[in-house]
């Protein structure tokens, strides 16, 4: 509606000027010593705004002819960049489809004129790790990173994840630490780092990490409580193998506290404190765990313990909440045979066997029907602990 206004306004203007000239011309007249012009002010006006486009078309076409090196360059130089990036794709389709030197060749080749230099060299190094050459992937690397210095951080965990995949332990490691100083809440470096801790078995490093994959997300709640609770076994284990008294009593006391009634944990340092004569120790640690969360592991080291009568009546008092045990029942037949309370031995063992039959059940069982002279009976029981041991061990 605007342009139509406009054009209406303007044609109306150019109907009354034509009017206008058309009674009075107008008169011009330019003198310049002897010379003189005269002319009608209509053509003056005319022959003004000619002169005025033929100064402008000539002046563009200076302006082209005196651009035209710097076009033919940049037409160039644009040729030769959609060139690069039809090499730089066909060399990444060439690496996924496993052609590992020529997807090298054509990613380097394509590196004087592509845009995309830093994805060139990262590729290319992969490449090469592929075709085993080691040495090559790190002079890509290492001109990935002169490339585009800002992309530090990206290139050195590009490092980092083919060191790992090489099991280059120590290179990936150097790697990672000195990724985890300079970004120390990167996600995917403590992710690494703890794939690194896991693989090389370094779990006092990686019991060290734990918070800061818990703080950052790393893992998720329920992998994050699998991996601390590994990490600490692992650690524990190992200290109990060096046999390091100090450092096994020390990492025990320092568990988090969900860890502190871990059967496997439990069960790890106390047969460490059995080994080292800490049979007090060892047994209110079972009462406590065993009263709080019954467990088979436990439950068979309670029973390895000098036995007493105490011993006997806690046992006894778990029969309430783990009356369907087998474990518990033959707990309780050991602590018995210690007591010399042959007859409930017998029925305790006898309960187990009931439950769940084990090889350990039936030879304890036979071994007290020896100390009672029933060599028929033992034998029995015997035959049975040797048949069920036999048949466990097929299975495996």
């Amino acid at each position: 509606m605007i342009r139509v206004l406009l054009a209406f306004i303007i044609l109306l203007a150019a109907i009354i000027l034509g009017v206008q000239l058309n009674k009075d011309p107008g008169y011009v007249l330019i003198a310049m010593n002897h010379w003189t012009v005269e002319t009608t002010l209509w053509l003056m006006i005319f022959s003004l705004i000619l002169v005025f486009v033929l100064l402008h078309l000539f002046i563009r076409l200076c302006h082209r002819i005196y651009r035209t090196p710097k076009t033919v360059s940049h037409w160039h130089s644009k040729r030769q960049s959609l060139k690069a990036q039809a090499i730089t794709r066909k060399g990444l389709i060439e690496y996924s489809e496993g052609y590992w030197n020529k997807a090298k060749n054509h990613l380097i080749q394509a590196l004087p004129n592509t845009d995309t230099p830093l994805l060139n060299y990262l590729t290319a190094a992969r490449a090469a790790q592929k075709m085993g050459d080691s040495q090559l992937r790190d002079d890509f690397l290492r001109e990935a990173q002169q490339s585009m210095p800002e992309a530090k951080i990206a290139v050195e965990l590009t490092q980092a994840q083919l060191q790992l995949a090489n099991h280059q332990w120590e290179q990936a490691l150097a790697t990672l630490r000195h990724l985890h100083d300079i970004a120390p809440r990167h996600p995917y470096v403590l992710k690494l780092l703890m794939e690194l801790y896991q693989e090389v078995r370094d779990w006092q490093q990686l019991i060290v990490l734990l918070p800061d994959l818990k703080k950052y997300n790393v893992v998720d709640a329920k992998e994050f409580e699998s991996l601390q609770h590994n990490a600490y076994l692992q650690a524990l284990s190992d200290l109990v193998k060096q046999n390091q008294t100090e450092a096994v009593t020390t990492l025990f006391h320092s568990l988090p506290k969900p860890l502190l009634t871990a059967p496997d944990i439990v069960a790890e340092y106390t047969r460490f404190l059995l080994k080292h004569n800490e049979n007090a120790v060892a047994k209110n640690l079972l009462r406590r765990c065993l009263r709080k969360d019954f467990h088979p592991q436990l439950i068979a080291l309670f029973s390895s313990l000098p036995g007493d009568e105490e011993q006997l009546i806690f046992a006894e008092s778990l029969l309430k909440k783990n009356a369907h045990s087998a474990a518990l029942y033959l707990c309780l037949g050991q602590l018995c045979i210690k007591q010399q309370l042959w007859g409930k031995a017998k029925h305790y063992l006898e309960q187990s066997n009931e439950i769940e039959p084990s090889p350990k059940a039936y030879i304890t069982l036979g071994k007290l029907h020896e100390k009672l002279g029933d060599s028929a009976l033992a034998s029995a029981s015997y035959k049975h602990g040797l048949e069920l041991a036999t048949q466990n061990a097929l299975a495996q």
